[in-house]
């Protein structure tokens, strides 16, 4: 078994880097398709919310009278990109086995509210409002 901390290492990890690299995918279409920095605050909070959405159906529990969730994005196999984060510096000596980790499902919402978080101090960080 992991132990807490690495997991926590490992949790931490996997929503920062793909808050962030959604967070500036977003601001970067936002900016291409909108050609202003407001129209790439929208796209962050659009995808944010999204990405909210989808994490917190997949963090509810399955229903009593059914044999699985309505939607989860959990697998029985790391992704190419999980594995490539499994050798940042935290992880790097110590890998947690793909059974033992946090859910997908738990991540993703975590990672909703780091690009909400992004939107937020756009807006009132940044000073980008319409």
């Amino acid at each position: 078994m992991a132990s807490k901390r690495l997991l926590l290492a490992e949790f931490v990890v996997w929503v920062l880097a793909v808050g962030g690299l959604v967070a500036a995918g977003a601001i970067a279409v936002g900016y291409l398709v909108g050609g202003t920095l407001v129209a790439a605050k929208y796209a962050v909070f659009v995808v944010g919310v999204a990405l909210f959405g989808v994490g917190s159906l997949g963090i509810q529990p399955t229903p009593s009278y059914k044999d699985e969730k309505r939607v989860t994005l959990e697998s029985k196999r790391q992704t190419g990109f999980e594995a490539r984060l499994q050798e940042i510096p935290p992880l790097r000596d110590e890998r947690v086995p793909f059974d033992q980790r946090v859910s997908r499902d738990k991540k993703i919402f975590a990672a909703s509210l780091i690009v909400l978080g992004v939107s937020l101090v756009m807006e009132f960080g940044f000073g980008i409002r319409p």
